[in-house]
């Protein structure tokens, strides 16, 4: 697998903005709305997610941006275009989608499914091949022409999964939508997935909104997070750490759980943190690389019941963190 920290695709369109307007969904035969009024902006390239129990609207406002489902009132714009103005037909074509089980066709090869939507377009052969060829570069999946053959039925769930993103990626959307889109993978596959994800969006710079029903995640993935209550109202908007730091409510707090303090640990690596002065020697620490969060040093410190961490880089000890530096972590100037 090539390092997905290095893609290579060159993805053109710029990423826009996602604007909810006083969107409400109220379903037939139901007295209530399923999405109350929900008004928040989703800026250019941000990665945003949506969480909350089950009845919160997650799914019915993410089907409503790609008008796999009406608005009962209210707006939705993409950019300064509202949805309303646009064919739904159209729309989806400009959306890319990506869901829990994938929806591959076990009919297709992985590149007939990469290029359902190019087809549909009307690009010409040799874009759609080397767009597929591209693709499959991005998503680690190399050399591309040993997986292009190859079916659904073929591939492992997170093989699948990444087949999944590059054909949602395929058509260059400026906007993509994913529904649960790792719920069904096991917690190993899932971890390497979400990173190999997040380097891609780095790369492509699209604007994502992301549903689950895992806060963890969502804190891990998201620029910003949307919490949604039941009855489709918007409880709290903001950044991970504007949420762990000040939630709205108390309905927020119970849903970010008890440990929301090192919840906010994961949020840093301890490269962010200012370190201690090199010791004279080295202390008998765990060492963990500069990249690893300050919440998998804290526990491991504690698992190997050691003072601090040893902090590395390129395998080498650049600087130690006390407990107590882990516990109040201190951001370096670079990261602020």
């Amino acid at each position: 697998m090539t390092n997905p920290q290095q893609p290579t695709a060159s993805d053109s369109h710029s990423s826009v903005s996602i604007t909810f307007d006083q969107a409400t969904k109220t379903y037939p035969g139901s007295d209530a709305p399923a999405l109350d009024s929900l008004s928040m902006t989703i800026g250019a390239g941000e990665l945003v997610c949506l969480v909350g129990p089950s009845g919160g609207g997650k799914t019915t406002a993410l089907m409503l941006i790609n008008r796999l489902i009406d608005l009962t009132s209210g707006d939705i714009r993409i950019g300064d275009t509202s949805i309303s103005d646009i064919g739904a037909i159209e729309l989806r074509r400009s959306i890319g989608y990506a869901i829990q089980q994938t929806g591959l066709f076990p009919h297709m090869t992985v590149a007939q499914n990469i290029a359902i939507v190019p087809k549909v377009l009307g690009w010409d052969a040799q874009r759609i091949a080397s767009r597929t060829d591209e693709l499959l570069e991005l998503v680690g999946l190399t050399p591309a022409g040993e997986w292009k053959k190859r079916y659904p039925g073929q591939l492992s769930g997170g093989q699948q999964q990444r087949i999944g993103i590059a054909r949602a990626l395929a058509a260059d959307p400026p906007v993509m939508l994913m529904d649960e889109p790792f719920g069904a993978l096991d917690p190993i596959t899932r971890t390497i997935v979400q990173d190999e994800f997040l380097a891609i969006h780095r790369a492509v710079d699209k604007t994502t909104v992301f549903v689950t029903h895992d806060i963890d995640e969502a804190i891990k993935m998201g620029d910003k997070i949307a919490i949604l209550k039941p009855g489709g109202l918007l409880a709290q908007f903001g950044t991970p750490e504007e949420l762990l730091t000040d939630p709205a409510d108390d309905f927020v707090a119970s849903f970010l759980g008890t440990e929301r303090g090192l919840k906010r640990l994961a949020l840093y690596t301890l490269a962010d943190l200012s370190a201690s002065e090199k010791p004279d020697s080295w202390p008998d620490w765990p060492q963990l690389p500069g990249d690893a969060t300050v919440r998998e040093a804290l526990s491991l410190a504690m698992a190997e019941r050691a003072d601090g961490v040893v902090v590395t880089s390129g395998g080498a000890a650049v600087s130690t963190l006390s407990l107590d530096q882990l516990i109040h972590p201190e951001l370096s100037e670079a990261a602020v």
